[in-house]
């Protein structure tokens, strides 16, 4: 198998497990906790604080994980594909009845080897490369299946006993799938230069200010975006599998088609370069997901939010759920600190929402929470261009 083949094959298969189950399993964990509390806001609190966890795990363990790819990064990512697998395997089991003397404990170890996965996951920058390249020209049928994913899903929720559980195996067994054409891939070894100690050190240093701050202001955005706004959703829709995992597919699929015709109108008009335009752009997106009541304005709003989302700073993949920092390749040390400001800022975000969770009724803290993204993203725009314009 060619290394071009290896990479669009493992990151199909990689990609579709998590666009299988990564946002249901958030959904579940919801659930879990107000099936034990009988009380939603304690368990939207509940579910924040476990996906902080994960975040500390991936702050603490990036810089470790980046020191090891001196080994090569193809162990890095074959261990990040175990890791994913793994959680999904523990989420089911907890699911199942097991994993729950004490109760919730096989959740916590499933927020454990998450954030294992995020830290250890790096795909080679020349990998990443080639996968761009190749994807205008071959890969759209794979991004519709993909999209197709948590429609998928919703269907099997509803339609098959014990659905759960065939979701989250199902998604642990796609993703371990894609250990075996990852073997093929050409393995790479990287020299990190700083010891852990002084990567924490550089977070804090006068020079990376910017690269920090705009990582945290993305990592707001990306816990809305990936965990509070998916659970907004849900609500709205009546605790709806199906319509969750049919909004998800739709708004991906239209992303597909609208993503260029929003490139050719910015250059058309000439709006490339300007900021007031871009903020504007971006703080727009998230007042028409906070104006929206139904399902058909979740579409429209996340298909808006979506292809109109700055290039500038963190990747964020609505296919997967996830985001990352320089497309989740390892580049230097500073992709590092821009992982290291993505998770910090999602923690921070998460932290925020459990002490609102305490105070407020769940509609204002979504509200709140939706606000801050807004916030968030106009100011993130800021400084990303604010960077660019600098180095010339």
């Amino acid at each position: 198998m060619g290394n071009d083949h290896a990479i669009h094959a493992h990151r199909f298969l990689f990609r579709a497990g998590l666009s299988l189950a990564n946002v249901f399993a958030w959904i579940f964990i919801f659930e879990y906790f107000y099936f034990l509390s009988g009380n939603m806001t304690h368990a939207f609190a509940s579910g924040a604080i476990l996906y902080a966890l994960a975040q500390i795990v991936i702050i603490a363990a990036t810089p470790i994980s980046a020191a090891h790819l001196k080994r090569g990064t193809k162990h890095s990512l074959i261990w990040g594909v175990v890791f994913a697998s793994g959680a999904f395997t523990f989420l089911g089991g907890t699911l199942a009845g097991y994993f729950n003397d004490p109760p919730a404990w096989g959740i916590v170890a499933f927020a454990i080897l998450y954030g294992a996965y995020r830290a250890l996951y790096w795909v080679p920058y020349q990998l990443t490369f080639a996968d761009i390249k190749t994807h205008l020209h071959m890969r759209a049928y794979l991004e519709v299946l993909v999209a197709l994913m948590p429609l998928f899903a919703g269907l099997t929720l509803i339609s098959v006993q014990f659905g759960r559980l065939h979701i989250l195996f199902g998604a642990a067994a796609l993703i371990m799938l894609s250990i075996f054409p990852a073997l093929f891939l050409n393995d790479t070894r990287e020299h990190f230069s700083w010891s852990t100690s002084y990567t924490f050190s550089q977070l804090w240093r006068r020079k990376n200010h910017g690269i920090v701050l705009q990582s945290l202001l993305e990592g707001f955005q990306g816990a809305v975006l990936f965990l509070i706004w998916p659970l907004a959703i849900f609500l709205i829709l009546e605790w709806s599998y199906l319509g969750l995992g049919l909004v998800f597919s739709l708004t991906l699929l239209f992303m597909l088609l609208f993503r260029r015709v929003y490139v050719w109108l910015i250059n058309a008009f000439n709006l490339r370069d300007s900021s007031t335009v871009h903020v504007i752009i971006a703080m727009s997106g998230w007042v028409a997901r906070f104006a929206a009541g139904t399902s058909i304005g979740i579409i429209i709003a996340d298909v808006y939010a979506h292809t109109t989302m700055s290039r500038h700073g963190a990747h964020t993949d609505p296919f997967s759920f996830e985001q990352a920092g320089d497309r989740g390749a390892f580049l230097d040390e500073y992709t590092v600190l821009k992982e290291m400001g993505l998770a910090t800022g999602r923690m921070m975000l998460c932290v925020v929402i459990f002490f609102l969770a305490l105070a407020f009724t769940l509609p204002i803290v979504l509200g709140i929470a939706l606000g801050i993204a807004g916030i968030a993203s106009g100011l993130s725009v800021m400084v990303a261009r604010r960077a660019t314009n600098s180095t010339y």
